[in-house]
């Protein structure tokens, strides 16, 4: 949920320059408080975070987990960081409830946290209205499907298709990265669709890292009303998301982000490709750690197989995905560290 906002949410805090501190940890486009008081904000934001956790511990219990791992895992899918108590991730509990249990639960927490907090006022037009959630569905649901109709053949049956389908996918959208099975023999079609999740992401104010959903919704409908400005040049065109005016500011910032976004991921493959030949291996290791996932396709080895300059990169990538691009290049900047 980030240290800031839990300092937030436990001290005392009335300056107006809490907001950016806010922005900066409740990463998107666009930030909203919930309630009019930030601290009041973090706080409810926490007690969301914690009441789903504390659900998990339960569910995965009750569905056969051990006890200590019931809060491991519930721990890995409600920060969406993925860490496993075991070796082989999930597969080692040869569940097939525990599978679709882990893959719901990260796909739970990479919704925006305001709205549930809309969906507990019982303001269920708000929660089910908005557009960053339908699009996120959308792309969860036909991603699995062709997914599904790709590597049908490797399993030979729907169920199980469908069950390993939604766990990769899931993970992968949510940047939670629990491990399940082989996905490098998949075919390229379907590792190429999960090297596009690795960049959208999950919601702009969840736990999951990526560009987000948000931002990609925005910029589909960017480039829509270039293309209708084109075509009419006299027309007047303005973008809406949950029927808000979203300003020329705001799309200069998500184009300039983008911009950056793709500057430092070309740049990073374009250094780590000195340390293997391998490009899906190079592509899926940078995307994996600059938006915080974990699985490398192309390879069944670990990270161990680049060199230390290529580490020292990638881990770099993981903090400034973790933390968004822009605080990391302004600890970088010279303007910083100025004593003026």
């Amino acid at each position: 949920m980030g240290v800031l906002v839990f300092a937030l949410a436990i001290m005392e805090n009335n300056k107006n320059s809490h907001l950016e501190v806010m922005r900066a940890e409740v990463p998107g486009p666009v930030f909203g408080k919930v309630v009019s008081k930030l601290k009041d904000t973090a706080q409810i934001l926490y007690l969301l975070y914690l009441a789903l956790f504390a659900i998990f511990v339960v569910i995965y219990y009750l569905a056969g987990m051990p006890l200590f791992d019931s809060f491991i895992i519930a721990m890995g899918t409600a920060g969406t960081g993925g860490f496993a108590v075991y070796n082989d991730g999930i597969a080692h509990y040869n569940s097939s409830l525990i599978t679709y249990l882990v893959s719901f639960g990260v796909l739970i927490f990479g919704v925006n946290f305001n709205l549930y907090y809309f969906l507990l006022l019982r303001k269920f037009k708000a929660f089910f209205g908005d557009e960053e959630l339908r699009t996120y569905l959308i792309i969860v649901t036909s991603t699995t499907l062709l997914i599904c109709l790709n590597v049908f053949h490797i399993y030979q049956n729907i169920a199980k298709t469908l069950e390993i389908s939604l766990f990769q996918v899931a993970n992968i959208i949510t940047t939670t990265g629990f491990g399940l099975g082989d996905i490098t023999s998949w075919p390229l079609f379907s590792q190429f669709i999960l090297l596009i999740l690795m960049c959208i992401g999950g919601s702009a104010g969840s736990t999951a890292g990526g560009l987000k959903v948000a931002r990609g919704l925005i910029l589909v409908r960017i480039a829509k009303n270039q293309v209708l400005s084109t075509l009419s040049p006299k027309r007047v065109l303005t973008l809406h998301v949950n029927h808000s005016v979203i300003d020329k500011d705001t799309q200069h910032k998500i184009l300039k982000y983008l911009v950056l976004y793709t500057m430092i991921i070309i740049s990073l493959i374009f250094i780590v490709s000195l340390d293997n030949n391998n490009l899906m291996t190079v592509v899926s290791a940078v995307l994996s750690c600059f938006n915080n996932i974990g699985p490398m396709l192309g390879t069944t080895d670990s990270f161990a197989i680049f060199g230390p300059i290529s580490k020292f990169l990638l881990s770099l990538a993981m903090i400034a995905g973790r933390l968004e691009i822009y605080p990391m290049v302004l600890l970088f900047m010279p303007q910083t560290w100025s004593k003026r």
